[in-house]
């Protein structure tokens, strides 16, 4: 049985934005949960520099999902199909942060299923999920600043 965070469609999926030079952060409880932090989630948050880079939705294509640009009132853009499922989110707007350009400048990378991840760094994500302030970011605070404490005091994070 392999082991993988990530399914293959998934993992090509962020290796084609990786080869298409498609700038992007995980970013939310996701990002927070690569870093260390406890907690679930059921989607990864991807925020992208700009959604109507074409290169976006090749990237899709070529994992063999569907882009659906969100044009004409339906929301934001969503990534699914039936080789690529409808796991990732795409963020438009960060609460409480800087542009995309700020923020990716302060990103970390982390080593997923073979792949480095530009995610958006723990005190970042604490400072969104406090501005938001919606109950389900509420609850996630004391993990993240639990896994932020660890980090500083250099103690393990993982079990």
């Amino acid at each position: 049985m392999h082991d993988s965070a990530l399914s293959t469609a998934e993992r090509r999926f962020l290796a084609e934005l990786d080869a298409r030079g498609v700038r992007y952060l995980v970013v939310g409880m996701s990002a927070a949960l690569l870093q260390g932090a406890r907690g679930s989630t059921e989607d990864v948050d991807l925020w992208f520099e700009d959604v109507t880079d074409p290169r976006l939705a090749e990237a899709v294509r070529a994992a063999g999902g569907i882009w659906i640009s969100g044009s004409f009132g339906m929301g934001p853009p969503r990534i699914g199909g039936e080789e690529l499922s409808e796991r990732f989110d795409v963020v438009l707007h960060m609460s409480g942060l800087e542009g995309f350009d700020r923020e990716y400048a302060s990103r970390h990378h982390e080593d997923v299923d073979g792949l480095r991840l530009p995610v958006l760094p723990l005190e970042r994500i604490l400072h969104s999920k406090r501005t938001a302030a919606r109950p389900k970011d509420l609850a996630a605070i004391p993990a993240i600043e639990l896994a932020i404490a660890l980090l500083e005091r250099g103690d393990p994070v993982e079990e």
